[in-house]
């Protein structure tokens, strides 16, 4: 019974080694297929919002469902570690930019910086962007002026400024997000054409954003 058995052991098939784990950034075929694809989802994004103000309720609702489903595939690319360029953090940026929770907003900001860092200065303005939209989601004032609402979007109602930190330097302003504190009223003008509309601040209060509100930043 012995011989049997060690015989039976014998002839099992060998088993195969596996095959070796390889990362993202070393598949540069997959690396470069997905920052492809992450162009894709940013083209996506902004076909969407074409015309803007023209969609109905129905319309919104489909692109809030596409938003959701490009924020997963963005977020399936990153964790894949296939993020490598300025150009694929500032696709992902503008992505998140268009999510529904502060987080989403604060990891624009986060995006944008990395592509600043790696050498596309342009991510500025998105990363104000992110700043100023987080902050004003958590309840605090903004930092950059980037951000206007209107309760509404019925053609006479009025935009207003969100509330603005003061503490902040106008310099710092200028050179993230293109504008000083008076040029982001100015720009209200703009929202505003054709209506008799204030040129300031909304009456809703936020909370103040001192030094140390974004640690690393500001």
């Amino acid at each position: 019974m012995k011989l049997i058995f060690i015989s039976l052991l014998l002839s099992l098939p060998t088993a195969h080694a596996a095959t070796p784990f390889v990362s993202c950034q070393e598949d540069k075929p997959r690396l470069e297929l997905r920052s492809k694809e992450l162009q894709t989802l940013v083209k996506a994004d902004q076909d969407d919002r074409d015309d803007f103000q023209s969609k109905s309720s129905d319309d919104m609702n489909e692109v809030i469902k596409r938003d959701e489903s490009r924020r997963k595939r963005v977020g399936e690319i990153f964790g894949e570690g296939c993020f490598s360029k300025p150009e694929d953090y500032a696709a992902a940026a503008l992505v998140y930019q268009h999510g529904n929770t502060p987080d989403h907003f604060f990891q624009t900001y986060i995006w944008s910086k990395r592509a600043v860092d790696l050498g596309d200065p342009t991510q500025r303005r998105m990363m104000a962007l992110g700043l100023d939209r987080y902050l004003v989601n958590i309840g605090q004032k903004q930092l950059f002026g980037s951000q206007a609402i209107k309760p509404d979007f019925k053609p006479d109602t009025c935009w207003c400024l969100q509330q603005v930190e003061t503490s902040f330097p106008d310099k710092l302003r200028k050179l993230y997000a293109g504008k000083t504190y008076t040029e982001a009223l100015d720009w209200l003008k703009e929202l505003n054409a054709g209506k008799i509309c204030p040129n300031k601040e909304c009456s809703a209060q936020l909370k103040p954003s001192p030094k140390s509100s974004v640690p690393g930043f500001w």
